[in-house]
């Protein structure tokens, strides 16, 4: 039964999150070489569609593009963790995290900058090396501009309003048992898809404690840091909680017992007692979500 009281604090919910859309464009370091396709499709004796030759035209291992496309990479993965991802697209973000993830994207920027102007720097000899390589392929093929490479490199952040429950002047002209279907599907959808996006952080957490137990039970050296990141990675469970639900906070709590760092050094024994916490922990972030039906 939904109470007043529900209806206040899902409103109030929904107006402290929004939703995050990063997006990136890079230059592709593949191009499909035509001749050599119809060369080997040919030599094959096959349909002129059986094979294609794509040849590598821009070499991301230890070069300004392989950083550049590194960098994109490793802003987006900053960027969803910060949230959790919403199933229709975007990321969830409750407004008080909207200005770390500005600030992630602008240092990003500032990054790219530079790296784009090492692309231009570095390009004579990237393109030497690539033409050595590729032997006769390379004028069978196009190979972009230095320009071109750097100019394609871009990130993009935009903050919007979450998707809301139609209500209001747009409903207006329905009848109100229609208005009210309308009404009560939308908020529902609504409020699923919010539900949905609390799977994305489970399932992390759930990797961060498959690996603390494996080190509890096989490593050497057990570090701390350990500890730390696994009570890091409950706590980023907890604030993206945003619907509040039981069944998160049980399961941060059981996980917050088995994060709590150990007095002194820890005996084999120990070990395996605390590893086996970590899997009844797990099992417990399955029942989650389960419970959810996620």
């Amino acid at each position: 039964m939904i109470t007043q009281s529900n209806n206040t604090m899902q409103l109030k919910t929904f107006q402290s999150i929004v939703l995050c859309h990063f997006s990136t464009t890079a230059p592709a370091t593949n191009a499909l070489n035509r001749s050599a396709s119809a060369r080997a499709v040919s030599a094959a004796g096959a349909d002129r569609n059986a094979a294609r030759v794509y040849n590598t035209i821009l070499t991301a291992r230890g070069t300004a593009v392989g950083r550049a496309i590194s960098l994109q990479q490793q802003t987006g993965v900053a960027i969803r963790r910060c949230g959790s991802l919403c199933p229709t697209g975007g990321i969830y973000l409750r407004i008080k995290d909207v200005t770390e993830v500005q600030n992630i994207f602008d240092d990003a920027q500032v990054e790219l900058d530079t790296i784009r102007e090492d692309i231009l720097a570095t390009y004579p000899s990237l393109l030497a090396a690539l033409n050595t390589r590729l032997g006769s392929f390379a004028t069978e093929v196009q190979i972009p501009t230095a320009t071109e490479v750097a100019s394609k490199f871009a990130m993009s952040l935009t903050v919007i309003n979450q998707p809301v429950a139609v209500d209001g002047a747009v409903l207006v002209g329905l009848t109100e048992e229609v208005a009210n279907r309308v009404r009560a599907d939308s908020q529902r959808q609504v409020t699923e898809m919010l539900r949905a996006s609390h799977a994305g952080p489970i399932n992390d957490l759930k990797t961060v404690i498959a690996e603390f137990s494996d080190r509890l039970r096989n490593a050497d050296r057990l570090h701390l840091s350990q500890f730390d990141k696994l009570r890091d990675e409950a706590r980023r469970v907890q604030k993206l909680n945003f619907l509040e639900l039981p069944e998160i906070e049980e399961m941060v709590l059981a996980i917050a017992d088995v994060a709590r760092i150990p007095d002194g050094s820890l005996t084999q024994d120990d070990r395996v007692r605390i590893a086996q916490k970590a899997e009844a922990a797990s099992v417990k972030a399955d029942e989650t979500l389960a419970a959810l039906g996620l």
